[in-house]
């Protein structure tokens, strides 16, 4: 199998590495920009890798929605198959990606978008078989959960604790995306849209954990509770409801004890009952690993082409629970709680949960 590789970042050098030592697989380009083409398989033109019959597959890392969305929609237009780690563009298009994969019959796989190494993707599919599946939730991004579990067990302020996160490469230097929530918008889009069968908006509540502080948590603590940022995702018949927002759970449950960098992803399913994945959630190698694994059993078993075939309708009301804010609790949507709760701390406590 030959492979061409859209950019060499972290998990770009990663999934090159990996590769290099099989003996089924042959890197034959690595798209680069021009000044950086040191390799003598480095290219700076797409066209070279798509024009190429001998490559089957497209693997993007690339780090951001452009110029990553055109070159999937461009490299699936030119028959190839396409791997992406890439959530931002893959969620940015995700209905239009998908569709014109199946429009093309070719095949696009996405594991490594959301959850790093963990297999939820796979498992969601896979599980859509036998169940359906009425809820996707969880930890989903490791520099989150390394804030909150450092403060939790340090006493540690915020932006201290964030400092820290950058220092030791949990966090990037501009790290917005990750505690203002929208790496995890990302991911519980393209999970719930997989898990459902049907495509999913991208417009639905986001909260972040900037307003956190040392002094809510120990409140929490007190009352035997721990807050985490959580993906929600919630299914009732064809309707859904999504959300980002810090959850107040339980000292008791798995997801208040995941530690440091590390995910947690849960589907419930109809038959199968609660099923929870673990694992790493980012990082070079085991993001190149998922990325990988989607090469070699490209077009081998069912998740080779997931299914969209239900029309779903996002309905916000189904997301009910209580909200936590100016030292007061609230019961109502978590979209109509975020709104009153405005500028000021916010937690949320989903009744799916209970």
């Amino acid at each position: 199998m030959k492979i061409g590789l859209m950019g060499y970042g972290i998990v770009g050098r990663s999934v090159a590495s990996i590769l290099d030592e099989r003996k089924d697989t042959e890197l034959k380009y690595i798209l680069e920009l021009p000044e950086k083409c040191v390799q003598e398989r480095m290219v700076s033109d797409l066209d070279i890798i798509l024009n190429d019959e001998e490559i089957s597959v497209v693997v993007d890392a690339l780090p951001a929605i452009h110029p990553s969305y055109e070159f999937i929609k461009k490299a699936i237009l030119a028959g190839k198959n396409v791997v992406t780690s890439n959530k931002a563009a893959l969620s940015y298009g995700f209905e239009e990606i998908l569709t014109l994969a199946a429009e093309n019959h070719v095949c696009i796989k996405y594991e490594a978008s959301c959850g790093g190494t963990i297999p939820d993707i796979t498992e969601a599919v896979r599980l859509s078989e036998t169940n359906e599946i009425t809820a996707c939730y969880g930890i989903m991004n490791g520099t989150t959960n390394f804030i909150l579990d450092s403060m939790e067990k340090n006493g540690s302020d915020f932006d201290e604790t964030l400092r820290e996160a950058q220092k030791l490469g949990y966090a990037e230097a501009d790290p917005t995306a990750d505690i203002g929530g929208f790496d995890v918008k990302n991911k519980i889009a393209i999970l719930s849209a997989t898990a459902y069968r049907g495509f999913v908006t991208t417009d639905f509540p986001v909260c972040g954990i900037e307003k956190i502080t040392k002094d809510i948590i120990e409140s929490f603590k007190k009352k035997n509770r721990m807050v985490k940022l959580l993906g929600l995702s919630l299914r009732k018949g064809e309707r859904y409801a999504l959300g980002v927002v810090p959850v107040v759970l339980p000292l008791t449950s798995l997801e208040a004890n995941v530690p440091k960098n590390f995910n947690i992803f849960t589907l419930k399913c109809s038959n199968a009952g609660d099923v929870k994945l673990y694992g790493q959630g980012a990082g070079g190698y085991p993001t190149a690993d998922a990325v990988v694994r989607d090469v070699l059993f490209m077009g081998s078993d069912i998740y080779s082409r997931p299914y969209f075939l239900n029309q779903l309708t996002y309905d916000e009301s189904i997301l009910t629970g209580t909200g936590y804010f100016n030292g007061n609790t609230k019961r109502g949507t978590l979209s109509e709680l975020l709104k009153e709760a405005g500028d000021t701390f916010f937690a949320f406590e989903p009744d799916f949960l209970n």
